[in-house]
């Protein structure tokens, strides 16, 4: 089994732009760049922070530029959407029996298991898995199949990651998370986004890939406090490849134009020296 991850994508308004970027037009690439290159892939996952701010002008939008895309998708929430004006422009969706934006999905490769740790109630963008979404978690877990491995995906890390703000926002209670975990099952492997960095490393044992953004990026500063340090760094999906239980993930620079060669080609190798 193959997918795609994007996330973070930020989308505002037809037409408007958000941090001097408009999210269309970069979803709008990386579309043209999945369309062409991965024709073979199950499924395109956005891990959350579809809109900015949640409007229905910026999930219209959306739902426009998805339009386009071949593959599947399927979407998370982030601290950044709302659920009722999201469901409005992707009626379709699967929730679960509470209304939450999260499911079980079993390929014949990999069992995929999405979570909404959006808390719309926050006073900031921190995350939440409440009574509700643990006992869901808990039951993903239990009866998933042991035969292939598992895949978690969620908006909010549940740990810190050095980014001093980011950490101030990351899951709220990520103690009882991991507490049905060590109860239940090991996912094989976490995928999340929320910082606008690719950030990879072991939570508890669980090997994790953070995905950068669609969208605005958040700078390697391990120092700053009291704000994000943001910047233009250029975006990337991953490819994630899962097979006889192997999983390999590749870090694409779609909106990359520069030159490509051989790097056995001697006249490139004099040409590039200096």
């Amino acid at each position: 089994m193959k997918f795609v991850i994007l996330t973070d994508t930020h989308f505002v308004a037809r037409g408007h732009k958000i941090y001097g970027l408009d999210p269309a037009e970069r979803l709008t690439a990386a579309i043209e760049a999945i369309n062409r290159d991965h024709r073979d892939i199950a499924f395109v996952i956005i891990t959350g922070d579809l809109a900015h701010w949640g409007e229905d002008a910026a999930y219209e939008n959306l739902a426009g530029v998805l339009s386009r895309l071949h593959a599947p998708t399927i979407l998370l929430m982030g601290n950044h959407d709302r659920r009722e004006a999201f469901a409005r422009y992707f009626p379709g969706v699967k929730r679960d029996a509470n209304g939450f934006v999260q499911v079980m999905r079993v390929f014949d490769e990999a069992t995929v298991v999405t979570l909404d740790t959006l808390n719309e109630a926050a006073p900031n963008h921190e995350g939440l898995l409440c009574a509700a979404r643990l006992e869901f978690l808990e039951q993903a877990l239990r009866f998933a199949p042991e035969d292939r491995p598992l895949l978690l995906f969620q908006h909010h890390p549940p740990f810190d990651t050095g980014l001093r703000y980011m950490d101030t926002i990351r899951l709220a209670n990520p103690e009882a998370e991991w507490e049905v975990i060590a109860r239940t099952r090991l996912p094989d492997y976490l995928f999340m986004g929320h910082l606008h960095r690719p950030i990879a490393g072991l939570w508890h044992r669980i090997p994790f890939h953070i995905q950068r953004a669609l969208a605005h990026q958040v700078a390697f500063d391990l120092v700053t406090e009291g704000h994000i340090p943001g910047s233009h760094e250029a975006p990337d999906y991953s490819h994630v490849s899962v097979s006889n239980g192997q999983i390999v993930i590749h870090q694409c620079s779609f909106t990359y134009a520069g030159p490509r060669f051989s790097l056995h080609d001697k006249a490139a190798l004099d040409g590039m020296v200096g």
